[in-house]
C-alpha cells in the first residue's frame, strides 16, 4: 500500500518534469556510434583547451568539492563565494538547509564560476533528507521489492526536484549489499541480494540521468559487511576475494557496464583486495589496479568525505588529498580544510612528489565529464 501511494505521488511529480521519461526496458541509453564519437571528440577538445589555459592552482581547484550548509546568511554566501573566487573549486556538496536557499546558492555559484560546477547533494531517501521543503521517501531497505520501473520513476522524480533548485549531481545510488539488520548500511542498502541491489540501483541511476542529473554510485568496493561506521573509524572487512567479487563488487560491475559517469570510493579496508589495511580510497591497488584496470571504469572517481575519521588510520606525511590523488581519485569531497588541501597538492607538484601530469589528467577528466553531463 505504501509503495502504491508513493507511485501515485511519483507519477504526478514526474509528469511535471520538462524532459520526457523513458521506460526501464527501452533503448534510451543506446546512441548512434557516430553521434557518440562526435560528442566525445568535442568533449575532449573542450576539456583539453580549458585545462591547458588553466594555471596549476586552477587545475587543482577543479578537483575539489568542499561542503557547505544550505543557507543564505552573509557568512555562508561569503564562504561559498570565496571557494569559487579564491580556490577555483570545481564543485560543492550541500548539507542541511532549505530549497529556497539552495536555489539562491546554486544560481550564485554558477554565475560566479568560469567553468560550470558540479553541485551535489546526498539524497539517499529523497531531497527532503537534506532540504526543508523537498520530498522525502522511504529508506532504501524498504524498497527491495519496489521493482525496476518504480525505482526508475523514483530516480527521475528526485532528479527533477534537484534540477528545480540547481543541483546537478546526486551521491547515490547506494550499491552496498547489506546482509542483515545491525550492519551499519542495513537501512541505507537495497538488500542482501547483490543482483537485486544492482538492478534496482542502476534503474534509480537511469532515472536520475534521464532527468539530467549525474548519479554517483557508492561506496566502492562495498560497505555492506561491516558493523562499524567510517564516520567514526576505519571499518575492516575481512572476507575472501571470491566472496567480495561475487557479492560486493557485482552491483558496481553492473553499474560500470551500463556506462554511468561517476562512482564514489569508500573509506573501508578490504585486505583481500589491497593486501594491507589501508582504506580503499588510499589504495592504488584497489582504485587504479582493480577499479580502473580490471573493472574498466573510466568515469569520475570521487572520494567519500575527506573529513571522516576512517582516514585517520591512513594519515602519513602527505595530505589526504595528495594520497587519494596518488591512489587514483579525480575529485576530493568535503575536506576539513579545503585551502590547506589545495595548497598541499600544489606544493606536492612543485616539489616533484606528485606529477603535474597527474593533476592535468584528472582535471581534464573532470572537465570532459562536465561537458558530457552539464553542457549538452
Amino acid at each position: 500500500m505504501r509503495l502504491l501511494l508513493l507511485l501515485v505521488i511519483l507519477s504526478v511529480f514526474v509528469s511535471s518534469c520538462a524532459r520526457p521519461r523513458s521506460e526501464v526496458g527501452d533503448t534510451a541509453r543506446v546512441c548512434n556510434k557516430q553521434e557518440v564519437s562526435d560528442l566525445t571528440r568535442r568533449a575532449g577538445e573542450w576539456a583539453d583547451s580549458v585545462a591547458d589555459a588553466m594555471t596549476l592552482e586552477e587545475q587543482v581547484g577543479q578537483l575539489f568539492m568542499p561542503a557547505s550548509y544550505t543557507r543564505t546568511d552573509n557568512a555562508t554566501i561569503s564562504a561559498v563565494s570565496a571557494y569559487v573566487a579564491d580556490c577555483k573549486v570545481g564543485g560543492m556538496v550541500f548539507l542541511k538547509g532549505d530549497t529556497c536557499s539552495m536555489r539562491v546558492l546554486s544560481d550564485t555559484l554558477q554565475r560566479q564560476s568560469r567553468v560550470p560546477m558540479f553541485l551535489a547533494v546526498d539524497a539517499e531517501w529523497g531531497l527532503g533528507m537534506r532540504l526543508e521543503g523537498a520530498r522525502s521517501y522511504p529508506k532504501n531497505y524498504r524498497l527491495a521489492d519496489a521493482g525496476e520501473q518504480w525505482m526508475y520513476d523514483y530516480g527521475y522524480s528526485v532528479g527533477c526536484e534537484c534540477l528545480s533548485v540547481g543541483l546537478n549531481m546526486v551521491l547515490g545510488p547506494v550499491l552496498d549489499v547489506a546482509p542483515a539488520p545491525g550492519t551499519v548500511m542495513y537501512k541505507r542498502s537495497l538488500g542482501a541480494d547483490p543482483a537485486v541491489v544492482g538492478r534496482l540501483g542502476t534503474a534509480y541511476a537511469r532515472g536520475l540521468e534521464d532527468a539530467g542529473v549525474v548519479p554517483v554510485a557508492k561506496h566502492f568496493p562495498g560497505h555492506g559487511f561491516t558493523w562499524s561506521d567510517s564516520h567514526d573509524g576505519l571499518p575492516v572487512i575481512r572476507r575472501d576475494s571470491a566472496h567480495i567479487a561475487a557479492v560486493d563488487l557485482l552491483p558496481f560491475r553492473q553499474y560500470i557496464d551500463m556506462g554511468f559517469p561517476a562512482l564514489m570510493a569508500g573509506h573501508i579496508s578490504m585486505p583481500a583486495l589491497s593486501g594491507d589495511t589501508l582504506p580503499a580510497v588510499l589504495s592504488r591497488k584497489v582504485m587504479t589496479g582493480i577499479l580502473r584496470g580490471k573493472m574498466k571504469f573510466d568515469g569520475l572517481l570521487i572520494t567519500d568525505a575527506l573529513n571522516m575519521k576512517a582516514l585517520d588510520a591512513g594519515d602519513g606525511t602527505e595530505t589526504r588529498a595528495v594520497r587519494t590523488l596518488m591512489a587514483g581519485a579525480d575529485i576530493m569531497l568535503a575536506p576539513s580544510d579545503t585551502r590547506r588541501e589545495i595548497d598541499g597538492v600544489v606544493e606536492a607538484v612543485r616539489s616533484g612528489r606528485l606529477s603535474a601530469s597527474i593533476v592535468r589528467d584528472r582535471c581534464r577528466r573532470v572537465l570532459f565529464y562536465k561537458f558530457l553531463t552539464l553542457m549538452r
